[in-house]
């Protein structure tokens, strides 16, 4: 049965509707005193002594504009011209403040017939704002036979208080987005990410799409908790990271189709802005995963692919933000906790074999490992017989033992989080840990020799 969930976000600067975002400015872009997205026309009016660049207070990036105009005739703060649909209605959504006095109002310039449009009426932004940031909104309809314009920030009576926090109309950000939701073309994953571009960017940014895969892994961890990753196929270019993180029913094996829009973030592509998520099925098989080298692991093509490093040893365990480092000699890799923790068990110098999704986040790829089955200790066969270890009873309940053929080893016990939650050591070759105060669930142990890892594994606790 397939299950279907239309997600509606608020977003507090970009699109509200689903349709395409035209313009996005937060003021934060300066040139020669203007803001470098603005005043570039002959429409402009508002002389660029009043169009003030401030930093203080500033909430989506670094600057906002201040825009004075105390006289009783408007003045117009003008965009560069801008591509439209011809008929299309533009939603324009403004965060402004104002304490003293201040009116806004919207409007266009059409280019393709060199003939200004009607103005919305004016909006009191004192009165709406209280001299708060707040988000006000107009919508403008373009005419049949215009596929260009300038759209419009007219404003008037603002005060002539010119203290800091009182100069004229405050506004932080803008977006400027189409009333009417984009037909999405259905791509492949792998025609969303194959890119010849050298900045790494998918030929398909910007657009709106319906893809499909099977899920993967979902992000567990930190702000962007339950988005996930989708993979079609056991190779490169075919994993793609969807971020939407309203959806907690998702489960791993699921194939779904999702609608949403390619975007670009801070380098990595992704489907953001997602409208439509349906289940197809359940239980599906997943990709297997993709042999690859430490070195190899750190490029695009992998982003969102279930990728594997053998032979891995882990360089540091103290890198920071929950990740640790691996290396089979053909570059360093980050493993990171996204989805879920290790750096805590992680040994230096020990050898590892790393499966997990290809990522890239904070200007760094990563690789990262879903659960404990993703990572394996590599140990020599000579070493392992010499170092068998009973483990007893388990499943367990108040107490388990641990027994080796060698006297003395420490023993560190983590849940499934990652967090450690027991260790002892002994200078015998059998230990008893009381684990009355352990929950019910599955922990993951680690037995050292002299800071060597000679054993990982599992038990499980049934009280």
């Amino acid at each position: 049965m397939k299950k279907i969930f239309i997600i509606l976000t608020a977003v507090c600067i970009g699109a509200v509707s689903f349709g395409q975002t035209v313009f996005q400015s937060d003021l934060s872009s300066w040139a020669n005193g203007d803001p470098t997205d603005f005043m570039n026309t002959a429409r402009t009016s508002i002389a660029s002594a009043n169009v003030v660049e401030q930093t203080i207070g500033a909430t989506y990036g670094t600057s906002m504009a201040s825009l004075i105009n105390t006289s009783t005739s408007h003045k117009r703060f003008v965009t560069d011209a801008i591509t439209v649909v011809p008929g299309e209605s533009y939603l324009i959504e403004m965060w402004v403040a104002c304490q003293d006095s201040g009116e806004l109002r919207t409007g266009y310039y059409d280019v393709t017939n060199a003939s200004y449009g009607t103005y919305n009426p004016y909006i009191d932004v004192a009165t709406t704002s209280a001299g708060n940031l707040v988000m006000v909104s107009q919508t403008v309809t373009v005419p049949a036979t215009s596929s260009s314009v300038e759209f419009i920030l007219s404003l008037r009576n603002t005060s002539v208080n010119q203290s800091v926090f009182n100069i004229g109309i405050f506004l932080d950000s803008i977006a400027i987005t189409a009333t009417t939701p984009p037909t999405p073309t259905i791509k492949k994953i792998y025609d969303i990410q194959f890119t010849t571009n050298v900045n790494g960017d998918s030929p398909e940014v910007g657009n709106v799409v319906t893809t499909k895969g099977v899920i993967t892994g979902i992000v567990k961890n930190g702000p962007d908790r339950h988005a996930f990753f989708i993979q079609d196929s056991a190779a490169a270019w075919n994993g793609l990271y969807i971020y939407e993180r309203n959806d907690s029913t998702l489960v791993i094996g699921d194939s779904v189709e999702v609608t949403g829009t390619v975007a670009e973030y801070n380098g990595l592509t992704e489907l953001s802005f997602v409208s439509n998520i349906t289940v197809l099925n359940s239980g599906n098989t997943l990709p297997t995963p993709v042999v690859t080298t430490t070195g190899n692991a750190n490029m695009e093509q992998w982003e969102g692919v279930v990728i594997q490093t053998l032979n891995a040893e882990c360089t540091s365990n103290t890198v920071g933000f929950g990740m640790w480092e691996i290396n089979d000699g053909s570059g360093t890799l980050l493993a990171d906790d996204d989805i879920f923790p290790y750096h805590f068990n992680a040994v230096v110098g020990s050898d590892y074999n790393v499966t997990g999704i290809g990522h890239f986040s904070f200007g760094d790829y990563k690789i990262l490992p879903r659960d404990i089955n993703d990572i394996s200790l590599v140990v020599g066969i000579d070493e392992l017989n010499a170092n068998n270890v009973a483990v007893y009873p388990n499943p367990a309940n108040d107490q388990i033992t641990f027994q080796l053929e060698n006297n003395g080893f420490e023993l560190i016990v983590a849940d499934i989080t990652g967090k450690m939650v027991a260790t002892a050591n002994t200078v015998a070759d059998k230990l008893t840990l009381s684990i009355e105060n352990l929950n019910n669930g599955i922990y993951f142990y680690t037995i050292k020799n002299k800071d060597a890892v000679i054993a990982t594994n599992k038990f499980v606790v049934v009280k």
